[in-house]
């Protein structure tokens, strides 16, 4: 099966990386990438699914890491045993096999048992019986196979029914049920006593090639034509017993597709054995695996947009594939064991560079995508009020309004509104809606950022925002905590500090001793007016 390729954008997911995942992952799949995915790594805020409500688009996947896990891992050893198979097949595919051990299906495939040599032993040592083959519900296929035979008339039934006899041991005129199998010689006597005692199956042993043999026209079973001599028909009918009766069933170790390679390893580890199925999540095995397999996996592939920095990326991200990076952030530290595509431009929105992406591939640019990244523009821009914003935004926002056939202004405002009542919101929401970490120097620091046209509703809540973003700290390591309540109407941010580290926004903003809170006029960008005086206080 084709591995996946995920698109996604950073933890607490803003309304440019959802909407820059989905409509990125649309193009990709518009030029033939068909298993390329949107995805995401975190819940999405009000304002995103207010932009996939008003679009009709849906919600990308949640991934919580690209950790490799067993179903990347490249397996070549698919040896397995039914539960109905015959000893004797089963020891065959032992002898060849390098674990010396084979897991044991049922007819569905799902793991219920796994068989050794050390099991199987015991089916060639125990004694023969007449009841054995009807007790170990033997199939009559094996017999069948095991013998090479012929058959001739009709087997009524799937499984033995009855007891097994030589010809040797019968007497005249002793009658047999219908169930039972009778082992006689091709010789005209036998025969004819063979088939009086009214045996279901009669096995025919010494055969001469190019044998005719005359079946009595009243005779309704089966006749089984074989070369063997009868005491080795003997022998392979006790090989045909199924593995079902010598498998073990208890305290199976496995491993399921989704397990990551990190947790496979330890758990070998600790087990004395040497190899372990793998089933899918449905329970059927798909093969089996030693410790040498966990040295070959395909990472997986993946395609970050708007980040590029490590710790705002997906779990696991250093064990993956990353094979591009579409972003409008500073390059922070990107490390790849293979060469990627790389593209970033100084524009206020990652959305801004896919619609140019669209253009030099000459593919349409459908309503749905062209909601979804104007939203994002307008999203990162605060509706052309961030610094950030450039004339590349400005002209591919007009011509997606265009595409849309809509107002942007009016309806901008209405999505900025829409994603932020704070009165509503408990102070982890608010952090949390769109929340970067950064690490500058020594310190640890996060900056939140809500946009809303409720700006006084902070102060309703401000004792237990500043008491939310200290536990925080405490609870995430962080040296400093801000968050910026910004509003475009009223045209600035209220920039809020919590943390050991306050002295850092004393140097970069400004704050006066014991003050947490400050209206700043004009403050609208996270990435050019709060994060550069913060780097160049850090480093004080």
């Amino acid at each position: 099966m084709t591995q996946k390729t995920y698109v996604f954008g950073h933890k607490n997911p803003d309304t440019d990386s959802i909407c820059s995942a989905i409509a990125y992952a649309y193009l990709k799949q518009a030029l033939g990438h068909a298993y390329i995915f949107p995805a995401r790594l975190g819940p999405i805020n009000k304002e995103t699914q207010f932009v996939l409500d008003t679009f009709q688009v849906e919600l990308p996947e949640l991934i919580k890491d690209v950790k490799p896990q067993v179903s990347d891992l490249i397996l070549t050893d698919f040896s397995m045993a039914y539960e109905n198979d015959s000893v004797s097949k089963t020891m065959a595919q032992i002898i060849g096999h390098p674990g010396r051990s084979l897991p044991v299906i049922n007819d569905d495939k799902k793991l219920i048992g796994m068989v050794s040599l050390s099991d199987i032993i015991p089916a060639y040592t125990d004694a023969f019986s007449k009841s054995l083959l009807r007790d170990s519900e033997t199939p009559l296929d094996n017999i069948i196979d095991l013998l090479e035979a012929q058959v001739y008339g009709f087997l009524k039934s799937e499984f033995v029914q009855g007891d097994v006899f030589t010809i040797t041991e019968i007497t005249d005129g002793q009658q047999l049920k219908s169930s039972d199998i009778l082992i006689t010689v091709q010789q005209e006597m036998y025969l004819t006593r063979a088939f009086a005692t009214g045996a279901g199956i009669i096995i025919v042993s010494n055969a001469l090639p190019d044998i005719v043999l005359h079946i009595p026209d009243d005779y309704k079973g089966a006749v089984l034509i074989v070369s063997f001599g009868p005491f080795e028909v003997i022998r392979l009918l006790i090989q045909g017993i199924p593995i079902k009766n010598y498998y073990q069933k208890n305290n199976l170790e496995y491993f399921i597709t989704y397990e990551t390679i990190d947790d496979v390893k330890k758990n070998m580890l600790t087990s004395d054995h040497e190899r372990f199925p793998v089933v899918d999540v449905e329970g059927s095995v798909i093969s089996t695996i030693s410790r040498s397999n966990l040295i070959d996996f395909n990472r997986k592939k993946v395609i970050l947009v708007d980040h590029n920095e490590r710790n705002q990326s997906i779990i696991g991200v250093e064990e993956s594939e990353i094979i591009e990076v579409i972003d409008h952030h500073r390059i922070a530290e990107i490390q790849t064991a293979t060469p990627l595509y790389l593209r970033i431009e100084p524009v206020g929105c990652t959305a801004t560079i896919i619609a140019k992406m669209y253009h030099e591939a000459n593919v349409p640019i459908p309503e749905s995508m062209a909601g979804l990244m104007l939203s994002a523009i307008i999203s990162d821009t605060l509706l052309f009020n961030s610094p950030t914003c450039t004339e590349d935004d400005r002209l591919i926002a007009t011509e997606l309004g265009q595409i849309l056939d809509l107002d942007i202004n009016n309806y901008g405002e209405k999505m900025l509104i829409a994603g932020s009542n704070l009165k509503e919101m408990p102070p982890s929401e608010i952090l949390s809606t769109d929340q970067k970490l950064f690490t500058m120097g020594a310190y640890k620091i996060s900056v939140s950022q809500i946009n809303t046209g409720d700006f006084r509703g902070i102060f309703d809540k401000l004792d237990d925002v500043l008491m939310e973003m200290e536990q925080m700290c405490e609870r995430e390591n962080l040296n400093l905590a801000i968050l910026m309540v910004t509003d475009i109407l009223l045209g600035g941010t209220e920039l809020i500090i919590a943390g050991e580290a306050k002295n850092l926004a004393q140097l970069a903003f400004d704050f006066q001793p014991g003050e947490f809170s400050k209206y700043m006029n004009g403050v609208f960008s996270r990435k050019k007016q709060i994060i550069p005086p913060l780097m160049n206080a850090s480093a004080y």
